[in-house]
């Protein structure tokens, strides 16, 4: 189990109403689990990143005829 800091933040009062909806469940363990989904997500769009960046530079940019993958891959970039 991951050791534990207490912190002190400003959430937006709508976020918190929709945590408090859910009273099975602590605050902190669902702000916990929320921030590490968004930890994991942009872990997983920096390797993504990396790997294109390393495709880039062996077999070059993609060419203009695949606009439409290149575009794909900008959407799965979006932050």
């Amino acid at each position: 189990m991951p050791t534990k800091r207490k912190v002190s933040l400003s959430l937006d009062a709508d976020l918190i109403e929709e945590f408090e909806r859910d009273v099975g469940e602590a605050l902190s363990a669902q702000v916990n689990a929320a921030l590490r989904t968004e930890v994991e997500r942009r872990r997983r769009q920096r390797a993504l990143r990396q790997l294109l960046d390393d495709l880039d530079a062996t077999d070059g940019p993609l060419a203009a005829e695949d606009e439409e993958a290149i575009e794909r891959y900008r959407r799965l970039l979006a932050p």
